[in-house]
This record gives C-alpha cells, sequence and structure tokens, in this order.
C-alpha cells in the first residue's frame, strides 16, 4: 500500500520535529507546524485523535503574566536566519495580507493567537468541488478569521478539517457555514405523528419558518386534503373510556426535507425537538391476562398499581387496571343509573393500558407479564353457592376487604346468567378464611324486595306490562333514589332488563345494614307502586322527532302541561325512536270515588283528556313531512362534508330533521322506515318549516358542486406504462407536484388491471388529471411531453477503467455535467456502496441520439487518459525517504507540482531488500521521466552513508558543543557549507552519554564526504583546544564594570583584539570553563577579583596584560552618554541602605526609569565586591564534563532514539540569601526639582529596599532536563514571568547548565520551585527527533 507525503514524513520522523537546539532567550523554539500537529494527533501510537481543547490532556497553567501585545512574531530558531512562515492550506498567495484572525493584529497566526480548534470529518462524495468549494473557504475565513485546513483520506473516503480559531464561537459558526456550504443537497424524510403538524407550523407558520431560516433548508408538509382521516377527540374519548378497548395508532405523517445533509439533520433534530413531548410517550395494552387475575394485579383500591407507578414509571407513567365486567354492571345498578330498557354490559372484560415513557412503559408491562406468571402457578379455587342477590355485596369495596384481610377475590357469574355459582380465588392456606369473610359480608346486609308484577295482578290481565310501566315511571322521576336518599344506609337496586326478560318479573331490592330503616324504605316503595294503578296509565303516539318540542326548554312546556291534567308524562328514550308516550295519573286517589268502576270509569275520562291535549300539542308543535331528494350519488359527499361536519350544520343543534343519504345513514338519528332505499336518494324527514330550509340548502349545495364541477372538473383519462410513472412523479414527488402547483390540476395514478390486459401484456398505470380545461390540457401535453421522451430513452454501458474515472469526471463533476448538458443524458459512474454495477463499468442513460454522441465522446477522453496516465516503479534506499520526502512534504509536493505527477512510496521496504523501498510514480511519460530523474538525483546527492569514530577526550566535549548546541552547529554548517538543512543535522555527529562505556569516543554517522569533512574539523578543533590554557587574573570587583564595558561593548573588543575567552566572576559560564592552571601565582586574591582567561599561551598573557591596566570609575549616576545631571540646588535626599543589598537593588529592572518617571534623579553610589553566587552542593550539582542529565538533554548529537527519563523531579537545595555580602551602610542620593517628585522617588527607592529585604532566601534547583526549559521559559518568556507573579519570587535559569536559581522568601521560593515541576511532569506533545 502506498503512503501519501504526510504519512512518509510522520513514519521517518520529519514531521513536527522540534528545534534540536532549543534557544534559552528571548526567542523560544517554533512550535511544530499545523500539518505536524494534526498527524501526530490523528496517527500516534493509540490511533486516536487527539482533543487539544481538553483540560485533562493539556492542563492549564493560568493566566499569562506577560502581555498579550508582546506575541507579535512567531518563534525563530537557532538555525533560521528569519522566521519561518506558517502556510496554511489553501490560504493566500505569497505577500498577501495575513488575516489578522480576529485578533485586531496583522502577522501569521500562532498557536497563541488562536488557541482553539476542532476537527471534523465528511464524507468526500457528499461535498460539492471546484469553485463553489472555494468561494465557501474563502467565506468562511472572511467571516470569522478561522483558519481551515483540510485532507483526504482515500481509503476512507473521508474529508477531515482542521479549525483553529481566537475563540470558540467562531469555531462553531466556521463548522455550520462549511457543513451546510460544501454538501451536496439531500432529501431526508422525518415521520411524525399527525396530531403534531400543528406544533411544527407554529403560529401562521412561525415556527416552520424559524426552522427554516436557522437551518436554510426546505420542508415539505403534505397538504390538508392528503392527510388521512383522524379525530384526535374521539381518539382521546375512546382512550379514556372503559367501555372501549379498541386504541387505532395515531397515523404517522412524512414530512420531507431538502438541503444539505449537516443542515437537514440539524432540521430533523430540532423538528423531533418539537415534538419530544408526543414521539416519547406511547401506550399499550395486555390482553392476554384474564380479567379474574386484575384484582391481584391492582391490589385493594389500587395499592399494587400505586406502587408500580412510582417505583418503575418514576411518576411518568399511568397504569390503569379495569375491574371485572359484572362488577361494574353491580356497581352502575346500586347507584341506581340503570335504566330498565339499557342493555346489560356483555361478559367482556377490557385490558390493561399502561401508557406514558416509552421505555418505562416497557418495564413496567414486563414487571406485570411476571406477576401474572407467579400469580397463575400460586393461586387455588374453591366454588361456592350463593344467592345472586347477595352478589352485589362483594364487590367495591368489600371486594377490596376481601382482597386485603385474605389475599383472595370471588368470581361472580354475570348478571345476566341466572347460575348462582361463585368461585373464590386465592392461596391455598387461605381460601377457608376467605370464605367465611365472604358468606359474612353477603349475610350481613337486610335485603327485602318489592314484586311489582304481583302487587298488580289482580288489578290487570297483563300486569308485566303495567309492571314494566311502573319501573320505567319510577326511573324517570327518580322515586327509588329519594327514597333511598331519605333512609341512611339503604340502598335501592331496579331490576336488570334481561332479568326482567328472563324471570317475567319486576322485582325491586332494597337492602341495608339497618333492618328497621330497609323496612321503612319497603313500605314506602310498595306504596307508590300501588298508586299507579292500571286503570290510570294510558299511552299515546307522538311522533318522536318532536318529543324535544314537546318538552320545551328545561321541560318548561311538559311541566305546564302536567300540572293543568294531574299527569306524569313519561317519554321514551332518544335512542329508541320510539313514537309510544305514557301517561300517569299521579295525584291522590282520595279524590276519586271508592268504588273501583266509578274510580276506573274517572280515570280513563281524566287520561282521555290528557290523550286529546297532548295529540293536539303535538299537532300544534311541528307539522312533520317527508321529502325525498333525488341527487345522483357523486353529489352525496358535498352534502355530507369530511366527517359529517356540513350534515350536522344542516341538522341543527335542536336536531328536529331527520336526514337519510343514500342507503349509508349518515343522521344524527337514524330513520325508522326499513325500506331500502335507492343510493341516489336523499331523504329528509321533520317539521314542514325545518324540512323545507334543509331541502333548499341541500339544492343549494348540489347546485354549487355542480357549477365548480362545469368549471374545474374538466377530466382526462389515460393509460401510461408502469415503468415510466416513477420518473413522472419525480423524487418524492417533486415533479408531479411542481405540475400540480404550477397548473392547479389534480392528476392522480391508480393501478388498472383490466385496461392493462386490453392494452398490453406491459403493466399499466391509469392516470387522470381533473381541473379546468385549459390546465388539463396542458398538464396532458407535458406528460405526453415526457412519456414521448422516455420512450426514446436508451442505456449504453461503457467499460471504462477504474483508476482514470476521476479525470473524466472532473472536479466537482464539471467534464462529466458539461457532457450531461451537453447532450442531454444522465451519466452514472460506480460508487464503493453501489451495489448492481461493477467498477468499471459507466452508465449512460437518455435519447439514443445523445447517448451515442456522448458515448463517443466520453471513449474518446478516456483513450486520452489511458495514454496519459502512465505509472513506473523502481527502488530507492530506504534511508533517502526523508530527504526525497522533505520538511512537511516540502520537497516531494515541489516535485509533484514541478511535474504534475503523482508520486508514492510504499509503506514497507522490499521484502526481498529491506534496504530498498518501491517508488511508483504516475502521469505521462515526459512526466514520469522528470519526476524519476528529480529523485535519483536527491539520491545521489545522499551518496552512500558510512559510520566512522574519533577519539576525543572528555574534558573536551562541552567546549565542542557549545551552548546550546551553537559550536557544533557551527562546525557542521562550516563542513557542508551552510548548505545542509537543520533537521538533516540530527544524527551526524554523537557525543557520548552519561553510562556508556567508552566516554572519549565520538561517533559520526552520514554521507562519506561530509563525514569526513566533520571529523576534520573536529580534529583541527580538538588540536586547538589541547594548546588552550585557562590562566586567572586578578582585576579588582571595582574594575569589573569597566572593564566588560556598557552591553558588554569593552569585554567584546578585549577579546577581539586579543583571541581569548574572557569570563569575570558571577557570569554563568564562570564555574565551567575549567580549573585555573596559575592558582599558585595568585595567592590570597579575593575569589571576586579572579578573572578567568582562556586561550593559547600568548593569547592569554596578552589578555592578561590588557586586564591589568588599571581604569578610574566615578561613582554611577543615572546620566547616560553626555546628558546633564540636575543641578546641585536641587532638594536632595541621601538614604543609608546596607551594603550587602547593593546588587539586589541596583540589578532591580526599571529603577532608574521609575525615579525619572516621577520627575527625579538618583546617585549609585561604587559597587562593592559582589559576593560569589550560590553554587549547589556537590552531590547535586550537573558535573562538568558533560555527562550530567542537563547536557544529556542539551546535546544535539543525541538523537531521537535516545531515551530520557520521564521521572526526573530534581534537586533542590533551599540557602540563606546574603550570607557572604559585605558588611556596613552606602549614603544612596535622590534629586528632584520639586519637594512632592523628591518624596515620591524616595518612596520608589525604598520599596526596592524593601523587595531587597524581603528577598531572604536562594533556591537551587538542578538534574531537571533542559529539554523541559523552554516549556519552563515558555513563548517570549510568558511561562517564567507568569511564576514570577504568582508566586512573587524571582527566578534565573542558566543557559550553560541545569541550575535554576530562585530568589525570595522561603514560601515563594517553595511555590516557584513546585509550579516549575509541575511544568516539567507534564508529558511533552510530540516526539524529539
Amino acid at each position: 500500500m502506498a503512503f501519501s507525503a504526510a504519512e512518509l514524513q510522520k513514519r521517518h520522523g520529519l514531521e513536527g520535529a522540534p528545534d534540536p537546539f532549543p534557544t534559552l532567550g528571548d526567542n523560544p523554539a517554533p512550535a511544530p507546524s499545523t500539518t505536524a500537529q494534526r498527524l501526530n494527533s490523528n496517527n500516534g501510537p493509540s490511533g486516536s485523535s487527539v482533543d487539544t481543547s481538553s483540560e485533562d490532556a493539556f492542563p492549564s497553567l493560568g493566566a499569562s503574566a506577560a502581555p498579550a501585545t508582546n506575541i507579535t512574531k512567531p518563534a525563530i530558531s537557532a538555525w533560521a536566519s528569519k522566521p519561518t512562515a506558517v502556510k496554511a492550506t489553501g490560504g493566500k498567495a505569497k505577500g498577501a495580507a495575513a488575516s489578522s484572525g480576529g485578533l485586531g493584529r496583522i502577522g501569521t497566526p500562532t498557536a497563541t493567537s488562536h488557541p482553539f480548534s476542532d476537527t471534523f470529518s465528511i464524507p468526500a462524495a457528499d461535498l460539492v468541488q471546484g469553485k463553489t468549494a472555494q468561494e465557501t473557504i474563502s467565506k468562511v475565513r472572511e467571516q470569522t478569521g478561522v483558519i481551515v485546513e483540510s485532507s483526504t483520506q482515500m481509503r476512507t473516503g473521508l474529508k477531515t478539517f482542521l479549525l483553529r480559531g481566537a475563540d470558540q464561537k467562531k469555531l462553531v459558526v466556521a463548522r455550520r457555514l462549511i457543513e451546510r456550504g460544501l454538501s451536496k443537497p439531500v432529501t431526508i424524510e422525518v415521520a411524525v405523528p399527525i396530531t403534531t403538524l400543528g406544533t411544527i407550523i407554529g403560529p401562521k407558520g412561525s415556527t416552520l419558518k424559524g426552522i427554516t431560516d436557522s437551518t436554510q433548508v426546505k420542508i415539505d408538509i403534505p397538504r390538508r386534503d392528503t392527510l388521512p382521516a383522524y379525530d384526535p377527540k374521539d381518539a382521546k374519548s375512546d382512550a379514556g373510556s372503559d367501555e372501549s378497548d379498541n386504541e387505532d395508532d395515531e397515523p404517522q405523517v412524512p414530512i420531507s426535507i431538502t438541503g444539505p445533509s449537516a443542515a437537514c439533520n440539524d432540521a430533523k433534530n430540532k423538528i423531533l425537538a418539537l415534538i419530544s413531548h408526543k414521539t416519547s410517550q406511547t401506550s399499550t395494552s395486555i390482553k392476554t391476562i384474564p380479567s379474574s387475575y386484575y384484582p391481584f394485579i391492582s391490589g385493594p383500591k389500587g395499592v399494587k398499581v400505586k406502587q408500580l407507578e412510582e417505583e418503575i414509571g418514576q411518576g411518568e407513567i399511568k397504569i390503569h387496571v379495569p375491574p371485572p365486567a359484572v362488577w361494574k354492571a353491580l356497581e352502575k345498578q346500586s347507584q341506581g343509573d340503570l335504566d330498565e330498557n339499557e342493555a346489560i354490559p356483555k361478559d367482556r372484560d377490557l385490558s390493561i393500558k399502561v401508557k406514558g415513557e416509552k421505555e418505562k412503559v416497557k418495564l413496567a408491562v414486563q414487571e406485570i407479564l411476571k406477576q401474572y406468571e407467579i400469580l397463575n402457578d400460586s393461586l387455588r379455587e374453591l366454588k361456592i353457592s350463593i344467592p345472586k342477590r347477595q352478589h352485589r355485596f362483594l364487590v367495591g369495596s368489600s371486594a377490596d376487604d376481601i382482597l386485603d384481610q385474605t389475599g383472595c377475590i370471588v368470581e361472580l357469574p354475570p348478571v345476566d346468567d341466572p347460575s348462582d355459582q361463585c368461585v373464590i380465588k386465592g392461596p391455598q392456606p387461605s381460601l377457608i378464611p376467605a370464605l367465611t369473610l365472604v358468606m359474612d359480608k353477603a349475610n350481613a346486609i337486610a335485603v327485602e324486595m318489592v314484586d311489582i308484577v304481583t302487587l298488580h295482578r289482580p288489578n290487570t290481565s297483563d300486569p308485566l306490562a303495567h309492571a314494566k310501566k311502573v319501573l320505567r315511571y319510577l326511573l324517570r322521576t327518580s322515586k327509588l333514589r329519594s327514597i333511598a336518599d331519605s333512609h341512611s344506609g339503604v340502598k335501592i337496586f331496579p331490576p336488570f332488563a334481561s332479568a326482567v326478560a328472563n324471570t317475567g318479573s319486576v322485582v325491586i331490592e332494597i337492602v341495608g345494614e339497618n333492618k328497621g330503616e330497609v323496612t321503612k324504605a319497603k313500605d314506602e316503595v310498595a306504596q307508590i307502586v300501588k298508586s299507579v294503578l292500571p286503570a290510570g296509565t294510558t299511552s299515546v303516539e307522538v311522533d318522536h322527532l318532536i318529543h324535544s318540542l314537546l318538552i320545551g326548554k328545561k321541560g318548561s312546556k311538559i311541566a305546564q302541561f302536567e300540572q293543568a291534567h294531574n299527569v306524569t308524562t313519561v317519554f321514551p328514550p332518544a335512542q329508541e325512536e320510539s313514537s309510544d308516550v305514557t301517561l300517569i295519573y299521579t295525584e291522590p286517589l282520595d279524590s276519586l270515588p271508592t268504588e273501583k268502576k266509578a274510580r276506573d270509569a274517572k280515570l280513563k275520562e281524566i287520561l282521555a283528556g290528557a290523550s286529546k291535549a297532548i295529540a293536539e300539542l303535538a299537532k300544534d308543535a311541528a307539522d312533520i313531512k317527508t321529502e325525498t331528494l333525488d341527487i345522483e350519488k357523486k353529489w352525496h359527499r358535498y352534502i355530507i362534508g369530511t366527517g359529517g361536519t356540513v350534515l350536522n350544520a344542516l341538522i341543527g343543534e335542536d336536531q328536529l330533521v331527520n336526514v337519510k343519504v343514500g342507503s349509508n345513514s349518515s343522521s344524527k338519528s337514524a330513520s325508522a322506515s326499513k325500506e331500502k332505499e335507492s343510493e341516489d336518494v336523499v331523504v329528509v324527514r321533520g317539521p314542514s318549516g325545518e324540512v323545507d330550509r334543509v331541502v333548499k340548502q341541500i339544492q343549494q349545495i348540489v347546485e354549487d358542486a355542480k357549477n365548480d364541477d362545469i368549471i374545474n372538473g374538466h377530466t382526462v383519462e389515460f393509460n401510461v406504462l408502469k415503468q415510466y410513472v416513477p420518473h413522472l412523479v419525480g423524487t418524492s414527488g417533486a415533479t408531479i407536484n411542481k405540475l400540480r402547483e404550477t397548473l392547479g390540476v389534480k392528476v392522480n395514478f391508480d393501478d388498472d388491471e383490466n385496461a392493462a390486459k386490453k392494452v398490453s401484456k406491459k403493466p399499466v398505470v391509469h392516470c387522470k388529471i381533473v381541473g379546468r380545461k385549459e390546465a388539463v390540457e396542458e398538464a396532458k401535453k407535458r406528460l405526453d411531453a415526457q412519456i414521448e421522451k422516455l420512450e426514446d430513452e436508451t442505456t449504453e454501458i461503457v467499460h471504462i477503467k477504474r483508476a482514470i474515472q476521476p479525470a473524466l469526471i472532473g472536479s466537482g463533476g464539471k467534464y462529466a455535467i458539461r457532457l450531461e448538458e451537453k447532450y442531454g443524458v444522465k451519466l452514472s459512474f460506480p460508487r464503493d456502496n453501489k451495489e448492481g454495477q461493477k467498477p468499471d463499468e459507466v452508465v449512460i442513460r437518455g435519447g439514443k441520439k445523445g447517448v451515442a454522441q456522448a458515448k463517443a465522446e466520453l471513449l474518446e477522453a478516456a483513450e486520452y487518459e489511458n495514454e496519459s496516465r502512465q505509472s513506473i516503479s523502481f527502488t530507492i534506499p530506504t534511508k533517502s525517504i526523508s530527504q526525497i520526502v522533505g520538511k512537511a512534504g516540502a520537497t516531494i509536493n515541489k516535485i509533484k507540482d514541478d511535474t504534475n505527477t503523482q508520486i508514492d512510496i510504499e509503506k514497507t521496504p522490499s521484502e526481498s531488500d529491506k534496504t530498498k523501498t518501491e517508488v511508483t510514480v504516475r502521469g505521462d511519460k515526459a512526466s514520469i521521466a522528470s519526476a524519476k530523474k528529480a529523485i535519483l538525483e536527491i539520491v545521489e546527492e545522499i551518496g552512500d552513508e558510512i559510520e566512522d569514530s574519533l577519539e576525543i577526550d572528555q574534558k573536551y566535549h562541552r567546549t565542542l558543543i557549545g551552548q546550546g548546541g551553537n559550536k557544533l552547529r557551527e562546525t557542521i554548517s562550516n563542513a557542508t557549507g551552510g548548505s545542509l538543512e537543520g533537521y538533516k543535522q540530527a544524527g551526524l555527529v554523537t557525543f557520548p552519554k552519561s553510562g556508556d562505556s567508552d566516554l572519549n569516543t565520538v561517533k559520526f554517522r552520514g554521507d562519506s564526504k561530509i563525514v569526513k569533512k566533520i571529523k576534520a574539523e573536529l580534529e583541527k578543533q580538538v588540536a586547538t583546544l589541547k594548546e588552550t590554557v585557562v590562566i586567572g587574573v586578578v582585576v579588582p570587583q571595582s574594575q569589573h564594570a569597566s572593564k566588560i564595558g556598557r552591553g558588554g561593548s569593552a569585554l567584546q573588543d578585549l577579546q577581539r583584539r586579543t583571541g581569548a575567552v574572557v569570563h569575570f566572576p558571577g557570569s554563568r559560564q564562570y564555574s565551567s570553563v575549567g580549573e585555573i592552571e596559575n592558582a599558585s601565582e595568585l595567592g590570597d586574591a579575593p575569589e571576586g577579583d579572579i578573572v578567568k582567561v582562556i586561550g593559547t599561551k600568548e593569547v592569554a598573557a596578552k589578555a592578561a596584560e590588557q586586564l591589568q591596566i588599571v581604569n578610574e570609575r566615578p561613582a554611577r549616576t543615572d546620566s547616560r552618554q553626555g546628558r546633564s545631571t540636575p543641578g546641585n540646588d536641587y532638594p536632595s535626599k541621601s538614604i543609608s541602605i546596607p551594603t550587602k543589598y547593593y546588587h539586589a537593588i541596583a540589578d532591580q529592572q526599571n529603577l532608574i526609569r521609575q525615579i525619572r518617571g516621577v520627575g527625579a534623579f538618583i546617585t549609585i553610589p561604587t559597587a562593592p565586591p559582589k559576593p560569589a553566587s550560590a553554587k549547589p552542593s556537590a552531590t547535586s550539582a550537573t558535573n562538568g564534563n558533560g555527562n550530567g542529565l542537563a547536557a544529556k538533554t542539551a546535546r544535539i548529537d543525541l538523537g531521537a532514539e535516545d531515551d530520557i527519563a520521564d521521572d526526573v523531579e530534581g534537586d533542590f537545595e533551599l540557602v540563606e540569601n546574603y550570607q557572604n555580602a559585605p558588611e556596613g551602610e552606602q549614603e544612596w542620593s535622590v534629586r528632584a526639582k520639586e519637594e512632592a517628585d523628591l518624596e515620591k522617588a524616595v518612596k520608589v527607592l525604598e520599596e526596592a529596599v524593601e523587595r531587597a529585604k524581603a528577598a531572604t532566601h536562594v533556591g537551587l534547583l538542578t538534574g531537571l532536563p533542559r529539554s523541559a526549559f523552554p516549556r519552563i521559559i515558555g513563548s517570549k518568556g510568558s511561562t517564567i514571568s507568569r511564576i514570577r507573579a504568582e508566586t512573587g519570587a524571582d527566578v534565573q535559569v542558566s543557559k550553560d547548565d541545569d541550575l535554576i536559581t530562585i530568589t525570595g522568601d522561603e514560601t515563594s521560593v517553595l511555590q516557584a520551585k513546585d509550579s516549575i515541576l509541575s511544568i516539567v511532569s507534564r508529558p511533552q506533545r510530540g516526539d524529539r527527533y
């Protein structure tokens, strides 16, 4: 498998390699390139991407103490002569103004200016290409200032984007712009419940508009007339009713979303979030559990159900366990709500219903089924006979008591079943106690009965019919309920209609715990029953349609009639549509004759008058008539309306008329006629005035419908081959919907099997177009044109090599699109995930002529590409890959660009020869030859690699390496003429490390010519070093400043004139340059007066002579370069300061500037001898021969494979400050023109003294790897400045060794030490090379 350039960089250790010689000055080494960072994060050992914003992976060090304005330039490598430009993929041309990145400054963006990053991937096949993509990326950069880099993985087909910006918000905006600007348009469908459409659309479409505006997608919601019929109110009432067990699933409506993939998904998520309350809820019914187990599952008074709702449902579900049907019927009878004609509920038990959050509903159902299985295995039965009238005492609260006390329930037979056998069900040990409790409950209530048939048998030949009338009267007038309410604890149960029909008796039962109250209630019921004599009742035929007119509003009319005639009127239930109205004489019988015949005659007379009067009222109330309209069936739907809405409006709220449409009645009150009506007939029956109104309105509705049909009902029908229908309809109906919307017609396709058999053997679809004549004809014309085009369509398959297909498609598909537009065809190139199409097959669809022309041009282009897409493979030395690839792929990319070729280097060396690696070059013949020549030229330049060594005394190693590797770097540069890139120098020279068996052998590895030159240069330098001596020269400390000069100018001039190297006491390299050879000649000279001179004997002697010339130095003032000092007549003040604080105060930065800032001047006394700098003890100090850890980590000669311990903690020593400082005091003089300025200057000086006094301790930290020093210092010194600001301690990092000096009070020194160690202990990003 071939490697990309970026992968080869990673493999051969070239990407993101840090500067091997980190500088400790103001210019830290540059960070790895952005490309390298991305490769490191994506191709590291773990194989997973690194989240650069992770606090765990990259913990923050707190706010930087250094001002942000100092970060103006990228870091400069010690090997580079100028800053290296950071090039972003797709960036502006060289010389163009750099983007500010939203930070208000110009220059190359850095990791500090763009600290936030984000990475995401999108399938490359889903992205647009070419100019559109370039414009989108440019727009992102201009609007957000975000740096955008991208790369495509050929294996996965993913295009990965790396974004870096100044803040997180801009990254979010940039990502959204890229996802929506580059993604190809797609269409997705979301199925939503029909009742949520209103929520999605919002008031006047505001919600839907908000989604489309924010996501920039098109959302299509089906039109209202295409939605399935569904009434949420009916569904809700059915779901909430115990009488219904059929819950229809709510219809799902597909919503189409068209736009970029990411935007479509965003819109989809927004829609689902809007309706989450609906989609997250569900309901289910459990129909597999027999109803006899319901009480056990529910528990006494529903305790167990409530426990399930709280424990499993957590308040988010509702469980409804209905009682058995017989319980409901008996409870309804006990409440007096049962009509004598009401049908007894069937012995059909409803299912258990669970509603609420989906997952919790599922868990609750599982638990209920589990409980049923346990109950089914453990429950036993005991059968017992209990009188039917006592069954009602075993339901409701009594059943709860039995279940609570014994864990058993009583199964009762249906109310219309004459059997009295009951079943006690429960655990075996509880059956006998349950039996006892059941009998106690059944016998605890007193029962009395009133048999209406028996009471009236002597008075009439048909006592049963009269008993039914009396029962209806008692129920309609609520007499029984009034009697029950007047006696405490008494209930009156009327008989069920089924019981009356089965037994032929009408028995009213009166029950209660107090037998006395029950007896009294029974007597009252019997008295009322007896008062309704057979002769005192009669029936009158009154049309049911005018019953409501006779009753009047709130019964006012019928009340007047009853009062006038001393009767009670009992109307039949409305649902019976019966015309039989019963009149009952209800006045006291005392006013009637006592003799039976005379009384009956009087009653008949009264009832006859009442019957006549109600008949006249009925005649006056309405003139009932029937109208039959002959209306063609196709117009019936206009009369009925959607969901019967138009018909309901016609009938009116009072429902005085009955309208029957066709053979299926849609009226609110069905007709009693049993005649079979014609399908084209509409029957209207009711009061004449209402019938006339309804008939007139129906005729007008039909007339309007006919007129509309004439205008918009022009119809054209024809057959279309089924294979063409998908093309005519379009994706998601887009084509046909456009035709409908444009012309305002209705177009429907229906399968027509009969037509298919008549026309041909091919399947056809019947097409029907309805609308205005002009629009229908235009629609037919357009469909015919499409069909004609489809009939001419043909398909050709062209075989083209997969390798050259991308070239034929072009960037962003531009070449393929041009062919499609030119010849009116459709090209289909194979995809990896497309089934049924071979990799070398290209499908062309379209008209025959266009397909032929496109095929010819495509084959011609393919032949040209075949000729221009040659390839050649050859091998190169594996060791030369890094030079061929170059830093960040620069070399190989340049070859690719110059020769216009594709170059692939294999990942692994050849199996037959591990020193060789295969390279494949693709392109035309001339380009391949040029690329191969350029690669081989690089291989030839590398030459033969050799290994060599040189014996050099280890005492010279540090000198040969130099500070930060500068000396060795200069040596290599001189040997190679400066032509070798910095990253190629690593590994050329390897000095021995601590622990090596041979500490004097220096090894070389590289090109033979370069190795020989470097070796010769080192031999020359060693020869010079062998003649070098270190002598000491006594120079009083008071003369040191003049010998060094301002900015070291005098010292540099001395070294230039003599050729010697001079180190004054206190310099960083003073202690590491070696021991003084003439120490015996110096006698007892103070250590602070001894200056070290290094060079040959002649050079050292010459420099010593120059140093011993005495210079007079006046007292130091703040005058600079001839500036006039303030006059002696200015107010002045002298301050006595201990001599030991002299250097601590004088070395404070900006002291003179601060005093000048307040308008004053200072005269600094002569400097006392500077005490020797504090040094770590011998056990912790780094040895001077280059074998210490710090020396190891700072060495240029160490390769990337040389490991350094990760657990280095360093050595720390805390000593007191000013131990060897001189005693006594010195006078510091401050002058100013104004007294106020003088006071301010004195205050500044006193603050400097306080700071010096506070520095009581010095911490000496050694043993840390110098590779960590750049992190301790930070970019532009930001990290070390932050440590100083946070701890209050002064931190100095040595340039020569691993010593870090921390000055301050004891607490601040320890805090600074801890901060440094925490920085060093963090893992470094990337590897050293």
